[in-house]
């Protein structure tokens, strides 16, 4: 990617991370998350098929091919498209005012008008909480089994892993990752390099961080490396 660069950060909080700031240069691409834009000014994207549209709230399909054109302010929203839950609050409200254009193609899911008819996630289950605790603790090791969360509890690892997909709303392999993706973002916002980070959250190394990052979101980690 060359001209005009990214500039914005991203804060990454359950299935949902938000990056805000100016569109940088980007090629044409897709990516694993649903992607929501919004802006105060038109964006516009380039589909699969060369045709432009333009709108404030654009809703991307989970890898539907696209080209943002640079430029502007936004604020983009991620989404984990395996997700049994529908938006938080904040995020539908958004939804429910904007005039909405959705951006498919050829073998991307119809995710987005299912998503928003769905219910947002309840309260969860106190086993659940400790064992996202569990999970923080143990980002830095590296792998994370399923069988070591639920090893002090009273369920078979068969029910823990239905019990915490329910709850979740994301089987855990998914929740895992997106708490690696989250964890080494907050360490490049206090300043670490990029390898101290990537280390930190359980990636091998910094080139492990930059491929999940290129293959969630579409760009490079450099492009939306937090600013300091």
């Amino acid at each position: 990617m060359t001209g005009l660069p990214w500039n914005g950060h991203l804060q990454i909080s359950g299935e949902i991370a938000w990056w805000s700031g100016v569109v940088g240069d980007a090629t044409l691409h897709r990516h694993f998350a649903a992607q929501a834009v919004f802006s105060d000014d038109p964006v516009r994207v380039i589909d699969d098929e060369g045709c432009e549209i333009c709108g404030t709230c654009l809703l991307i399909e989970p890898n539907a091919r696209h080209l943002l054109r640079p430029g502007g302010r936004a604020r983009i929203c991620y989404v984990e498209p395996t997700t049994a839950f529908g938006p938080p609050d904040v995020l539908r409200e958004h939804l429910d005012q904007e005039d909405v254009r959705i951006v498919s193609g050829a073998g991307a899911r119809t995710f987005w008008k299912d998503w928003t008819e769905r219910r947002a996630r309840p309260a969860i289950d106190t086993r659940i909480s400790r064992a996202i605790i569990a999970i923080e603790q143990l980002l830095p090791a590296g792998t994370i089994r399923l069988a070591d969360i639920c090893a002090e509890g009273t369920l078979s690892v068969g029910r823990f892993r239905h019990l915490f997909a329910a709850e979740i709303g994301l089987p855990f392999q998914r929740f895992v990752l997106w708490r690696r993706l989250a964890a080494a973002f907050e360490s490049l916002i206090e300043g670490t390099t990029v390898t101290e980070a990537a280390h930190a959250a359980g990636f091998a190394d910094a080139a492990h961080l930059a491929r999940t990052t290129r293959a969630m979101f579409g760009i490079r980690a450099s492009d939306i490396i937090p600013q300091r």
